[in-house]
């Protein structure tokens, strides 16, 4: 059996919010019953989707709002300490891109070499081609 200061805590907090939340729906509920017009039964609807659905999602939110704006308020002395690697980083892409641009420089002009060193040779390739008067002749059949 429950001793008295474990009821009267229970009552306190678990069955007299749960009656007085039930007090309140069911006044709301008459309240939208008894009314005639569609707008007063909006205004009803909505005053009860907040109390019963917003203001419990509120409450559970907070500390993660309370989360986001101590991450927030730290951030704010990130940029002095990120400054000098962010450089380090910025000059390493640039030397990067230096290179790659010597490399594609190269790399261009091997191919243009090439291709000019093989162009004679297409004129072998084209050798075993069939006429193009029989492949249009192929195409119209």
């Amino acid at each position: 059996m429950l001793e008295r200061g474990q009821r009267r805590r229970l009552w306190l907090s678990v069955v007299l919010p749960f009656g007085l939340a039930l007090i309140v729906v069911a006044a709301f509920i008459g309240i939208a019953l008894s009314l005639r017009s569609p707008a007063q039964v909006a205004i009803m609807s909505n005053s009860l989707l907040t109390l019963l659905v917003l203001c419990p999602s509120v409450i559970v939110m907070f500390p993660i709002v309370v989360l986001c704006i101590a991450l927030v308020a730290l951030m704010s002395r990130w940029p002095d300490r990120t400054r000098s690697p962010l450089r380090r980083i910025e000059g390493w892409t640039a030397m990067l891109e230096a290179k790659s641009e010597t490399w594609l420089g190269r790399i261009d002009e091997e191919v243009l070499n090439w291709a000019v060193r093989l162009a004679p040779m297409r004129q072998l390739l084209g050798a075993f081609d069939p006429p193009e008067d029989s492949i249009a002749d192929e195409g119209e059949e």
